[in-house]
């Protein structure tokens, strides 16, 4: 409860924002965080950091930056009459590019962006993990996803960047 308290808050304030730099800018708050967590959990300091998020039941702070742009497009999606006017045209779907029936006819559409810069953009990123999310989702609901707690297999949406970036 304290890490809740006093910490993860400080996380989410603004995370869509900090936590959009480089990891080179973010790596010595990730190394005290990771600290902390092992402080917490008493565990010893060569614990694997996907074991201490785990057993903590928190999100690193990428997988927190990914969720949280996750639920702005969400937001911007589904509740658009809570946000001002610009966002509820921020993100559209394929269909409003084309009419063909095509596996990703719901999906957002990404625009091709060249620079590294642009492909931090919210726009664009938050596309990018929502249509990762749908593919996960068809995935699971077609049964090619084991559901067994293995986190090893975990949905690395940074991968699907850089894979969407080079298309």
């Amino acid at each position: 409860m304290l890490y809740y308290a006093f910490i993860h808050s400080h996380l989410l304030y603004g995370g869509e924002i900090y936590a959009n730099s480089y990891h080179s800018h973010l790596h010595k708050l990730i190394v005290l965080n990771n600290k902390i967590l092992r402080v917490l959990l008493k565990v010893p300091f060569d614990t694997p950091v996907i074991n201490l998020y785990a057993d903590f039941g928190a999100l690193s702070l990428t997988e927190l930056h990914n969720f949280q742009i996750l639920q702005f497009v969400h937001k911007c999606i589904y509740h658009y009459h809570k946000l001002p006017q610009i966002f509820p045209t921020y993100f559209t779907k394929n269909s409003m590019f084309h009419t063909y029936n095509t596996r990703t006819k719901e999906g957002l559409h990404i625009d091709f962006i060249r620079s590294s810069l642009g492909q931090r953009c919210i726009k664009y990123k938050g596309s990018v993990l929502w249509n990762c999310l749908r593919d996960a989702e068809n995935a699971f609901a077609a049964g090619a996803v084991a559901h067994d707690g293995d986190t090893s297999r975990r949905m690395n949406p940074d991968v699907q960047i850089k894979s969407a970036a080079t298309h």
